[in-house]
This record gives structure tokens, C-alpha cells and sequence, in this order.
């Protein structure tokens, strides 16, 4: 789960940077806060910092859980089974 790109955080309304991200910890959670907890860039947009013309991606003010995270959770096959058959 975790990521090597690195992710600028960009204030909503002014679109300046106020800080970077590599993304979430291996488990998929953010590595900044304790599970659970807002997360810094809820609020904030987010971008790839490699990329100028890349898609900025709104975080919810309240998000607790990593965009990244719920994005690949989201791109799960609909045919997957996301518990064991039985």
C-alpha cells in the first residue's frame, strides 16, 4: 500500500503548497497521526509533485483515512471477493 510518490498538499483556496507527503504506511494508514485521528491533509488538496499538470484531488475536511488508501480500496474489481468465499 505504501507509495514512493511524493504528494504536494495545496491549500484550497490559494493552491500554494503548504507541505509534502510519500503517502500512507504500509498498513494504509497515515503515518502522521494515531489511527483514527484527522489526518493533515483533510481540508487540503492533494497533487502529484511530479507531475505539473496532474489532477488535484480534494481531502475531506473531517477525512480520518488516507485518500490513497480509500482510492485503491475503491479500485477493486466489482467480481472480487473482498472476504474469503465460503
Amino acid at each position: 500500500m505504501a507509495t514512493t510518490n511524493v504528494l504536494r498538499i495545496l491549500d484550497k483556496a490559494t493552491g500554494k503548497e503548504v507541505m509534502r507527503c510519500i503517502g500512507p504506511a504500509p498498513d494504509g494508514s497515515c503515518p502522521r497521526v494515531e489511527i483514527g485521528d484527522i489526518i493533515p491533509c483533510s481540508g487540503h488538496a492533494l497533487v502529484e509533485a511530479s507531475w505539473d499538470d496532474a489532477y488535484t484531488y480534494e481531502v475531506s475536511g473531517q477525512a480520518t483515512l488516507c485518500p490513497l488508501t480509500v482510492a485503491a480500496a475503491l479500485a477493486v474489481p466489482p467480481d472480487t471477493y473482498l472476504t474469503p468465499e465460503r
